[in-house]
């Protein structure tokens, strides 16, 4: 592999954020440029820092326009790396422009529903099989590789086998509410079964006062998020790549999400939520299919799988792990970087 392979990440507690936490953890990414969050909190230690080295910007999620100081600091970060690997967005349009000039080869990691417009790189990485359709559309003379994300070292397999206390993460609620909290928590009032359902928010949008239920809005360490329950219920309306469906799969949980693509490529489909419909929407100029889900057919699929034997599924689960865990999926990520 080259020696020295940098980033440009914003540091929050959202996805996007421990996605890059987690390649620059296990030796992928060894330079990072951190910068500041517009809305969520900063954790610049996270990449072994005290304070970030970009100040809040008002392009985000891109722009175009940098000032002169962010462009000096772009600049002379990429001085002092061999290969740029970036995820989701550039987040300056100039730092593809002057990589170029220095002959820097580009690594993208594009996220369909979230990259805001053709972003000319060497390799497209593709972590689903819609990313991967997308970007073989959009990137035709390019290079792109179809390749998991490694499950994160601190996700554990256990196996659950009987399917009554269901656990659904809001997170911080999701543009356009995509992960379906709101439907989940107007779907109790259809369930029958007498199950234990915890939602787990980093929000304080979420209320239900059903006893089945308990709404926990806070932050909890991320170890902990798979640790318990037997059901991960996620009727997520769009993703590609869906790190915490793939997480809770891994940690031995049955997967309730939508019968969607992708996810219908490779989770259980006995488990699977029917989707009524879908609907346009778009994040960066960006049209894509949302699903839509009848609280109803939520309702249908908790009753049917609550106190049935769920082992099977979870099983299925240790086997995606052993397949997609950093042991086995690091060295491919270093070969792909590696002579670039």
């Amino acid at each position: 592999m080259s020696n020295r392979v940098g980033t440009i990440c914003l540091t929050s507690n959202q996805g996007l954020s421990y996605l890059v936490k987690d390649f620059y953890d296990n030796g992928i990414i060894t330079d990072v440029l951190v910068q500041k969050h517009p809305r969520f909190k900063n954790n610049p230690v996270w990449y072994g820092k005290e304070s970030c080295d970009l100040d809040v910007y008002s392009g985000y999620p891109f722009t175009n326009n940098a000032p002169s100081h962010i462009l000096e600091k772009i600049e002379t970060f990429l001085d002092n790396i061999d290969v740029l690997f970036l995820f989701e967005t550039p987040f300056y349009m100039q730092a593809l422009l002057i990589a170029k000039q220095k002959n820097i080869p580009i690594v993208f990691m594009p996220m369909y529903e979230c990259t805001p417009y053709p972003i000319h790189c060497d390799v497209y990485l593709s972590p689903s099989d819609l990313d991967y359709k997308y970007n073989s559309t959009l990137y035709k003379d390019k290079k792109n590789i179809r390749i998991n994300v490694p499950v994160p070292n601190e996700v554990k397999w256990k196996e659950r086998k009987v399917a009554k206390t269901f656990i659904h993460n809001s997170g911080n609620g999701g543009t356009y509410g995509r992960n379906g909290t709101a439907e989940l928590i107007e779907a109790m009032k259809y369930v029958n079964s007498p199950i234990e359902l915890i939602i787990r928010s980093q929000t304080k949008d979420f209320s239900c006062e059903d006893p089945r239920v308990k709404v926990y809005n806070k932050h909890i360490p991320f170890e902990q998020l798979w640790s318990t329950g037997d059901v991960f219920i996620f009727p997520e309306k769009f993703n590609g790549l869906s790190l915490p469906i793939q997480e809770a799969f891994s940690s031995g949980l049955g997967i309730m999400c939508g019968n969607r693509m992708p996810m219908n490529n490779w989770l259980p489909k006995e488990l699977l939520i029917n989707v009524s419909s879908y609907e346009k929407k778009n994040i960066v100029n960006i049209k894509f299919d949302s699903a839509i889900f009848d609280p109803k057919d939520i309702a249908k699929s908790i009753d049917e799988w609550y106190n049935k034997d769920i082992s099977h599924f979870s099983n299925q689960g240790k086997k995606w792990l052993s397949e997609n865990n950093w042991q086995t999926l690091g060295p491919e990520y270093h070969n792909i970087l590696k002579g670039l």
